[in-house]
């Protein structure tokens, strides 16, 4: 029998064990990396377009520097890499299309109209296009979820984010308004938009040219409300094909129904799904104001959503409704695209569930998968802080990641029984059917 010091010691040391293996872990940092080496040429200069030749790896994803006759972009990964190239294509396409004698003619008929004219006077095209990296790193140290949190702290959230939601309109300079005037004010003008087919004709216009309507491109965004206006109030067909070759970002079935649906249709339909998951319904309210999600992801969330229907779903639509910045959002989009994929693709799952504050599921053979949207991991103190925590340890485990993992990484993991399986998302594009 072990002497009673002894036996504290050894309770001690069993405890701490985690954070141990954590700091004895050896600390690895980014790579500098060159853009040739890892961006395919399409994508490294176009007509309108070069990539900068050096790539910077930050909290884990790649960043690209894109100088463009449209403006200086900034992405974050490839996914958007290959969103931003396609977008200052479609822009070249609307170029085109706006310096044709049909298309001035229409939209200076347009102008005469004075919802238009309002339009054009508030309405500015933002040149440079910034995306700050940021949110796995919140994310990594579980600080989206706080599992004390319940259904009335969320409503209590809701009442909030409704209050926010009522002031989004912007107020003339010089006059107040407040209470029923303001909501009429913003319902007339979204009626009149309506109306005229505005916002049908930005939505066709999109589908042509295979970009989303709810992009978060305000350079796109003026040129599609521009030609929406010259389409509707100024009469302009444009009945000729526009050649598109990239391949868009969300699903087929996402894809079709902000194309062919209003936004009052697709918030209706999103509501309606989330309610028969067992959403509470002041909840909908705070999924529907928070505006770090475009409409067409929130589409894609709640599209995906409905094929898990496992246990611990309703943690995971918490874990969406926590995120701070549009940064998050999209780390989010990712992480449940992952689960949803492995689901449909790899393994059926039995449960979702959130493990020191990260989203894993658990597949009928018991393995735990961890999914994380990380372009490059690399062996560093986030790292093991998150991974070798007790929370996420099972007998059996795997990390499944957007990007590839350093050879450093590799070993660690190894060894500390994690199973890993790099590039994600091509593994699922390889099992989905043709």
């Amino acid at each position: 029998m072990f002497p009673p010091c002894l036996a504290i010691f050894a309770v001690a040391l069993l405890c701490s064990s985690t954070s141990y293996s954590a700091e004895l872990e050896p600390i690895e940092g980014p790579p500098l990396v060159f853009a040739h080496d890892l961006v395919r040429e399409e994508l490294r200069e176009g007509d309108r377009f070069k990539l900068a030749p050096i790539a910077h790896v930050v909290n884990f994803g790649y960043e690209f520097e894109l100088d463009s006759d449209f403006g200086d972009f900034h992405a974050r990964g490839f996914k958007m890499l290959e969103m931003t190239a396609h977008e200052i294509e479609a822009l070249e396409r609307l170029e085109e299309i706006s310096k044709t004698k049909a298309f001035a003619t229409s939209f200076s008929e347009a102008l005469k109209n004075p919802l238009v004219r309002s339009w054009a006077v508030a309405r500015r095209p933002i040149t440079t296009v910034t995306r700050i990296p940021g949110g796995i790193i919140r994310y990594l140290q579980g600080k989206f979820f706080e599992v004390k949190r319940g259904s009335e702290k969320l409503a209590a959230k809701s009442k909030e984010y409704r209050f926010r939601g009522e002031s989004k309109e912007k107020e003339p300079v010089g006059e107040k308004v407040t209470g029923a005037a303001k909501k009429v004010g913003s319902t007339t003008k979204k009626l009149s938009r309506r109306h005229l087919g505005f916002d049908k004709a930005k939505r066709d216009w999109s589908r042509r040219l295979k970009v989303d309507p709810y992009t978060t491109n305000d350079y796109l965004q003026f040129e599609l409300e521009r030609i929406a206006w010259a389409s509707t109030v100024g009469s302009f067909a444009g009945e000729f094909a526009i050649p598109t070759s990239s391949v868009l970002s969300y699903t087929l079935q996402a894809q079709e129904m902000v194309w062919s649906k209003s936004e009052v249709e697709l918030e209706r339909l999103n509501s309606n799904a989330l309610k028969k998951m067992g959403v509470d319904t002041s909840v909908l309210v705070q999924f529907d104001e928070l505006d770090h999600y475009t409409l067409t992801e929130k589409t894609e969330l709640v599209l995906t959503l409905e094929g898990i229907e496992v246990d611990g779903r309703l943690e995971l639509i918490q874990l969406i409704l926590e995120v701070g910045t549009r940064e998050e959002a999209m780390l989010m989009l990712e992480i449940v695209s992952a689960i949803g994929n492995y689901h449909t693709l790899v393994k059926p799952i039995e449960k979702v569930a959130i493990r020191g504050g990260l989203a894993v599921c658990y597949d009928q053979e018991g393995t735990m998968m961890l999914p994380l949207a990380l372009d490059y991991l690399h062996w560093s103190p986030e790292i093991t802080d998150a991974l070798l925590a007790s929370e996420l340890y099972e007998e059996s485990r795997a990390l499944w990641i957007s990007g590839t993992a350093s050879a450093i990484a590799k070993r660690r993991l190894a060894s500390h029984d994690w199973k890993l399986e790099e590039r994600c998302f091509d593994k699922f594009a390889s099992l989905r059917p043709e």
